[in-house]
């Protein structure tokens, strides 16, 4: 038997035969593909969705046990999860306005006129 062999011997052991494999991660991928922002993801988060995809079939194919499976899972989603992170981090803050206490009682009359607002209490305010 050849190196190739041998590798795909082990493979199959674990795994389960690729065919088997084939179908089941591309159905999960097949229907990652209907989700509405799909078109939208950048190319790293359907890479990472797409190997968590692999992943899956091969635990649903093979040896649900074999904790490297589990493992790569987690770091495909950790990748995209620190990119957005520091994405974040190296995003500029929004200008933060301040509001005046008098706008805030204008817009208040404005709500209560407007019938948004309405005066619970059984006694009267002034």
């Amino acid at each position: 038997m050849s190196n190739i062999d041998n590798t795909l011997a082990e493979r199959g052991s674990r795994y389960g035969d690729f065919e088997g494999h084939a179908a089941i991660t591309q159905g999960i991928k097949e229907a990652m593909s209907w989700g509405d922002n799909w078109d939208t993801l950048d190319d790293n988060m359907k890479e990472a969705l797409e190997m968590v995809a692999h992943k899956i079939g091969r635990i649903l194919n093979g040896d649900p046990n074999y904790v490297d499976s589990w493992t790569d899972i987690i770091g495909y989603v950790r990748l995209v999860e620190k990119q957005l992170l520091d994405e974040q981090q190296s995003a500029p803050e929004p200008e933060k306005t301040a509001v005046s206490p008098a706008a805030v009682f204008e817009a208040l009359g404005v709500l209560i006129k407007a019938g948004v607002i309405v005066n619970t209490d059984d006694e009267q305010t002034t």
